[in-house]
Parts: C-alpha cells; structure tokens; sequence
C-alpha cells in the first residue's frame, strides 16, 4: 500500500479547510437564492395531515392561537370543505401546509446519468409512463438527487408519486372551504420530511432570488456592472479600432515617403489623372449656386465640366461658379431667354493640381 505524500496532521488540516469552504459557499448560494429552499420544512399555521391509503382520517394542526389544536376528520365526508371552514372560521389565514404520509405515494430510486440533470423532469416524465401504468397527467410528483457517484458520473434520484385521486378531493375541499395548500410535502412528520413538494410537477427552478430587498438591490447592482462592463468594452473596441487606423494611415505615409521621387511623382499623376466622382461634383455645385438657379444638364468629361442651368442672372451664376474647387475659370457658352431668366450654357475647366471637389 502507498503511503500518502501528506503527514496526518496536514491531511486532517487540509480537510477541515476543505469542510470550511464548502460550508461557507452553501451558505453563501442560499443567502444569495442560488440554492433551492426547503420549502416542506417551513413552518405553517394550519397543517393538514393526510394518511396511508387505507386510512380514512384527516388530521388538521390548527396554530394561530399560539397553542396547537387538533381536529380529526373524515377526508370522505360530503361536508368535508364546511368543516374545514368552520376550522378556519373569519381569520385571514388562507393557506395551509399539506404533510402526506410516505406510504401514500409510490417512491421510485433511479440511477440516471448527470447530463440528464437539466431536463430532469422530462426524463422521469417519460420513465414514469414506460414503467409504470400512471401517466404524468394523472399524479402529482417531484424529486430529488439523493446522492451522486463521481466515478461512474451518475445521479442517484429519488421520484416520489402521488395519486391525483387520493390529492385533489382535499385541494378541492381546501379551496371550498377558501384555503390554498402552500406546499404538499412528504414524510412520516412535519420535520422530517423529503426535500419536495408535489404541487411543483417536478418544476425546479432558483427560488427565493428575488424575495427580499437585499437581493433586489445585489440583482440591480449586478446588472449596473454589466451594462457598465458592455459600455466600458464597446468604447475600448471603438479606442481600440481608431489607433488601429491612425497606426495604418502614418505607415502608409512612412512608405509613400520612402519610395524614389520617380514613383511618387507617378502616383501623384495618376492620383490627378482620376476621374472626380459625379455625386461629389454634383453636390459642389449646388452648394456654389445661388437658390434661385435650377441645373437641367450636367456634364463632366476629362477636359472639365459643362453645366446647363436656368437663372435669372448670367453673371452672378459665373462668379459663384468660379469658386467651384476643382475647376478653373468658368466660361459663357450660350445664353436664351426662357421664361423666368436665361437658360445658359457654362464649361468649367478641369484643373490638375490643387482642391478637388
């Protein structure tokens, strides 16, 4: 037998640590809603106790005087919901706790593999009717893992079922009598009951998150965070994008520069020799033009610009032209009186070297 690496007393050190931490973060997750709560074993005013299936008797714990009171009746008398209203009488307590005895429900013990926890209650759904003559519709059930085995990584699940037969007529006499069940637990006593709760069909989800109003304010505080995390990461992106683009625009600046005067001054011809895009000219000119001038005809060649417009004044037209970048003096072609001014005719130069449009 090998003999372990680590001395006792560190071996019992390193597991009292061990123990520690586990206990601190289970009581942590619950503080936090992040662990189910044992909702069967919450105390309860009115309790209703119901019995094996040969047992006839309905017990009720009546606490909303400081005392227990104890009332015994017949779950198959037909003014069963009247007696339990009289229990009630005019106090506002509308809820009651349902302990069932294990020997009413049918409790199955499963081995299921853990990658089944998630859709846990589908699984047993469908297990439950290939097994069993019940269908999921016809019983109320719940569960819960018992244990889990690392090696073999499966989850050894408890499923307890309950008749929806031997359950509704006391929900309904509940209901009657102006009471809801809270929770329907499992167990011979009321602390010592399985961790489920029938009237859930299995339904497991994080309870209690939002119940008080320290967690509303950690949910709210943790959702700040968030959005100030997204925030903070779509403006370092955009920080990020931006030196990228400065860092390529002064690398190619840097090349351009080194390059011999032969082929620098090739490529500023060839840059000069490029066609201006028509929108942009389009737009140059009806930023220089007066309002009062409308354009028919524009076109633009490799000599320059020809502009057919309709104006009330030739000459004005000419000295907003002149200011048109890109291009040189304009020039009078034609001019007709129309109605209105003159429809005139004007080419404008085409200038290699100095502001484009």
């Amino acid at each position: 037998m090998r003999a372990s690496s680590l001395p006792s007393p560190a071996q019992g050190l390193l597991s009292s640590v061990e123990a520690s931490l586990r206990s601190g973060v289970d009581a942590a997750s619950h503080l936090l809603g992040l662990t189910e709560a044992r909702t069967d074993r919450e105390p309860a005013l009115l309790t209703v106790r119901l019995g094996a299936p040969n047992e006839t008797g309905l017990m009720v714990i009546d606490r909303r005087d400081g005392q227990d009171r104890t009332y015994r009746l017949d779950i198959q008398a037909d003014d069963l919901a009247d007696q339990i209203a009289a229990i009630r009488g005019g106090q506002p307590e509308g809820r009651a706790k349902i302990v069932v005895d294990p020997a009413a429900c049918f409790i199955r013990t499963l081995d299921l593999p853990g990658v089944a926890l998630p859709r846990m209650r589908a699984v047993l759904a469908q297990e439950l009717e290939a097994a069993t003559p019940f269908r999921a519709d016809q019983v109320f059930s719940d569960w819960y893992v018992e244990s889990e085995d690392p090696e073999t990584r499966t989850l050894r699940v408890r499923h307890v079922v309950l008749k929806r037969a031997r359950l509704g007529p006391l929900l309904a006499a509940l209901a009657e009598a102006g009471l809801t069940a809270s929770v329907v637990a499992v167990g011979p006593a009321e602390d010592r009951t399985m961790p489920v709760d029938l009237l859930s069909s299995g339904h497991h989800a994080l309870p209690a998150l939002l119940r008080s109003a320290g967690n509303l304010v950690l949910v709210a505080a943790t959702g700040l965070c968030l959005i100030g995390a997204f925030l903070g990461l779509r403006q370092h992106q955009a920080a990020t994008l931006s030196a990228l683009d400065d860092a390529f625009a002064t690398a190619r600046r840097a090349a351009a520069s080194g390059l011999p005067p032969a082929v620098q001054a090739g490529a500023a011809a060839i840059v000069a020799e490029r066609g201006i895009p028509l929108a942009r000219v389009w737009d140059s000119v009806a930023a220089a033009l007066p309002g009062t001038v409308s354009a028919e005809m524009l076109r633009l060649t490799a000599a320059g610009l020809e502009l057919t417009l309709v104006a009330p004044d030739g000459p004005v037209v000419l000295a907003a032209l002149a200011q048109l970048p890109g291009f040189g003096t304009p020039e009078l072609r034609q001019a007709v009186p129309v109605e209105g001014g003159q429809r005139i005719v004007v080419a404008l130069p085409r200038r290699m070297t100095g502001a484009r449009p």
